[in-house]
């Protein structure tokens, strides 16, 4: 017993994408891997308990062969033998296997008055074991071939596929302990019903068969390891034997599907549950709290995610969407860059989850130069098609200003692209502090000093200072969200945007209101000074594709309120 469980634990910890792909979830993200070793301390445990009951057990009087000899009377007396001694034999079977006992080798030694003898032909009167091992046991005991059909049709991803692809094989001869003890099904409550039920269904179907003329059994002996089909053609003779196999494995299948649907809603919510743990912690972490490093779960899901974001990278999976910024006539003035990162979770795993994720491996370099060229081509092809005037806004995290060589790779991308520095913004996000070091100072003197705009993003809530104003040539501020949402209810929010927007118009730089959603929202942030409006009121963010018409549409529905 506690062999088996060991061998559960590791086939388990194996089939996990940590040490396949980590998390996959188509990823994309499955965080069992943390659950399965957690989960080995209670099976350890079990199998210790079955260890002492086995030692208990020598200390009894020894059980006989003839312990069934009651039952088997009862049943015989009763004219139902078959029927009964089926039954009961399967049943005894199902529940020693649940409990992680061999329920074969148990009949052996002590059921064998309950099934006519070896080589003898089928009897109404007692149990047949090549009916039960043939007709019920289909994949093995607990009719498993019906339940791997039954993930197959159901689960798209996780342990629980994996598990059923690496068993199929070997359940096609009728060998199963990795779907027992692998997924598990032994000592899990979940498929205790099925697990049982499932082969009474097919062993009542098995004996009605065979009572009432279906096909008739023949005295032959066949290796319990011969394959569902090729076992129903040779014990039957016939095509009928074939056929009602196919009938207890659409049946087993149809049985076992309630309950892995089940399983696979309780793993999907405990998934999105550790997840979205996860993502808040990796959002809300800091350099003095890495995540990576961390040997727990959230670290296991956040090293998942930031190999999946490597390999998007990689591949040029990921892309950008661009969100309209207009000005207080309401014409449009430029777009913001904004990657988009698909997952199967989206409203958890956001492209902020990959960006902290990237900032803290220190990909944000990679990451930060692939949208820069990404966002300068897109620019080039708007260009050629009469869009030059627009400019584009491309985040950039201050980790990226530690990179000496971030002005050089831009230029660069300019000049390829045909484009000139003022066609491109660059926000300084507030994700991390700007470190006042040589290095950044001049990465961003050198910005300035190209004819890069520069703009502080998220301003009044983040890491920004003041001081970040005298430091570098500032053109925009861009009002942090959390307090452009909630400026028609809290007049904290007013208050502190009317004080950004003196400072900014101080200074003779442009105030930006994002998160703009509705008319009375940007006419009240209007009446408060601020001059360029981002958000949904104008509206949400778009695939290139998608933004020349919007574009053209805007710009001429602006030319005839114009009169031009």
């Amino acid at each position: 017993m506690v062999i088996g469980i060991a061998s559960a634990e590791i086939l388990r910890v194996l089939t996990n994408t940590r040490f396949l792909n980590l998390i996959r979830m188509p990823y994309q993200t499955d965080p069992t891997v943390f659950i399965s070793i957690r989960l080995s301390i209670p099976m350890i445990v079990t199998g210790l308990i079955f260890l002492l009951l086995a030692r208990l057990r020598s200390e009894l009087p020894p059980l006989t062969a003839d312990v069934f000899d009651p039952l088997i009377n009862w049943a015989q007396a009763s004219g139902e033998g078959a029927w009964w001694l089926n039954t009961i034999a399967t049943f005894i079977n199902q529940v020693l296997w649940y409990l992680g006992i061999h329920g074969g080798n148990m009949l052996d030694a002590y059921g064998k008055g309950l099934f006519t003898p070896p080589g003898m032909p089928y009897s109404s009167d007692l149990g047949w074991r090549p009916l039960i091992d043939n007709f019920v046991f289909l994949g093995g005991s607990g009719a498993t071939l019906s339940l791997l059909l039954a993930i197959g049709l159901v689960v798209k991803e996780g342990s629980q596929r994996r598990i059923a692809q690496l068993s199929a094989p070997m359940a096609i001869f009728n060998i199963n302990e990795s779907v027992l003890y692998g997924l598990p099904v032994v000592l899990n409550p979940l498929y205790l019903l099925p697990f049982i039920g499932v082969p009474i269904v097919l062993i009542l179907l098995s004996v009605g068969a065979v009572e009432f003329g279906f096909f008739e059994l023949q005295a032959v002996s066949i290796p319990w390891t011969t394959p569902v089909f090729i076992s129903g053609w040779l014990l039957t003779g016939s095509w009928q034997g074939v056929l009602f196999q196919l009938i207890e494995l659409i049946i087993g299948t149809a049985l076992y599907l309630p309950f892995v649907k089940r399983a696979e809603q309780q793993r999907i919510q405990r998934q999105a549950e550790a997840l979205a743990q996860a993502t808040e912690v990796i959002l809300n972490n800091n350099r003095q709290s890495p995540v990576l490093p961390r040997q727990d779960q959230v670290g296991i899901i956040g090293r998942g995610l930031l190999d999946d974001l490597r390999r998007d990278l990689r591949k040029n999976d990921l892309a950008l969407a661009y969100q309209p910024k207009h000005d207080r006539s309401g014409k449009i003035i430029g777009v913001e860059a904004l990657m988009r990162w698909h997952t199967p979770h989206p409203s958890i795993i956001t492209p902020a989850v990959g960006i902290s994720l990237a900032e803290e491996s220190g990909d944000i370099h990679k990451l930060g130069m692939w949208v820069l060229d990404q966002a300068c081509a897109c620019k080039a092809r708007w260009n050629a098609i009469g869009y030059k005037d627009l400019t584009v806004a491309v985040n950039v995290s201050p980790l990226q200003l530690t990179d000496a060589e971030l002005p050089q790779r831009l230029e660069k991308n300019l000049e390829l692209y045909g484009l000139s520095p003022e066609e491109i913004e660059l926000e300084i996000t507030e994700s991390q502090m700007i470190q006042d070091i040589p290095t950044v100072n001049k990465t961003l003197q050198l910005l300035c000093d190209m004819g890069v705009h520069l703009a502080m993003d998220d301003f009044g809530m983040g890491y920004s200072s003041l001081l970040h104003l005298r430091r570098f040539q500032v053109k925009a501020i861009k009002i942090d969200g959390s307090l452009t949402r909630d400026v028609l209810t809290n007049t904290a929010n007013e208050d502190i945007i009317r004080s950004i927007v003196a400072l900014g118009q101080a200074r003779n730089v442009e105030i930006v209101a994002e998160y703009v959603e509705t008319l009375e929202q940007r006419d009240a942030l209007m009446e408060m000074g601020c001059n360029v409006f981002q958000g949904y009121y104008h509206s949400k963010p778009l695939y290139e594709d998608e933004c020349p018409e919007y574009f053209r549409k805007n710009l001429t529905e602006l030319s005839i309120i114009d009169g031009k």
